[in-house]
């Protein structure tokens, strides 16, 4: 059983659906009905937030685990989703070309294929799923801040009503260029605690590089932000949030 179908059951605690995301994915998208692809789609929860607001909502994720939850939300709000699992190395021959107003793919999915190589890949495929004048939004962690303040850890998730913690570590590996992202949740229930724990590489992108990788896949207008407020990005920012055109 993977990391991600063992704490399906508590992933919308820790994951929460954003407003902050939501309202800045539609107003990039324009007024509804526009079609949406939601890349690295987790269970659902911001598929079913832009199918509700009235968009037509594709969206994808590896884990089959999450698809499932995300048909759950769509059979619960009878909303307009399609859902499939998919690699984000294979996103062309899933989902066509020029089929998109908007795409996204933001919570840092994007690091997790570990080489610029499939990373350039899967902009290059993204690029392609867009109409022209499409736009794609990317949300990554900041590893300008993390490789500058050598920064260790990120804040633990606490959520006390569902009596969760969510604890996540870095630590870099030099030899290959890739951090390991170890994490560990606890769940206090009344039959005894229960605890799962993981550990994954990531390609940790700086700035530069995304830039990069962005222009070479083809887009243009790129803009950064430091968070979904449109927050001026910079060095010390927590995330670096990328808008751009197809």
């Amino acid at each position: 059983m993977g990391f991600y179908e063992q704490i399906s059951k508590y992933y919308d605690h820790i994951f929460p659906t954003g407003k902050h995301q939501i309202d800045f994915i539609e107003t990039a998208a324009g007024i509804p009905p526009k079609k949406i692809l939601d890349i690295a789609c987790g269970s659902g929860g911001y598929s079913a937030a832009l199918a509700k607001a009235g968009y037509s909502v594709t969206a994808i994720d590896l884990d089959e685990k999450m698809v499932e939850m995300t048909f759950v939300k769509k059979h619960k709000d009878s909303v307009d989703i399609v859902a499939m699992v998919c690699n984000l190395l294979d996103i062309s021959r899933r989902v066509g070309s020029s089929a998109f107003d908007l795409a996204f793919c933001i919570g840092n999915s994007i690091a997790h294929l570990g080489s610029k190589e499939d990373i350039s890949d899967a902009l290059g495929q993204m690029h392609s799923c867009l109409q022209p004048g499409g736009i794609l939004i990317t949300q990554i962690i900041n590893f300008d801040r993390v490789f500058r303040h050598n920064i260790s850890s990120l804040p633990t998730i606490v959520n006390e009503e569902a009596g969760l913690n969510f604890i996540r570590k870095y630590s870099y590996d030099e030899k290959k260029g890739l951090i390991k992202f170890n994490t560990l949740l606890t769940v206090d229930r009344p039959g005894g605690r229960e605890e799962y724990e993981n550990t994954i590489e990531l390609l940790p992108l700086l700035s530069a590089d995304m830039m990069e990788l962005m222009k070479k896949a083809g887009f243009k207008d790129v803009l950064f932000f430091g968070d979904f407020e449109y927050s001026k990005y910079g060095e010390d920012s927590f995330m670096l949030v990328v808008k751009c055109t197809a």
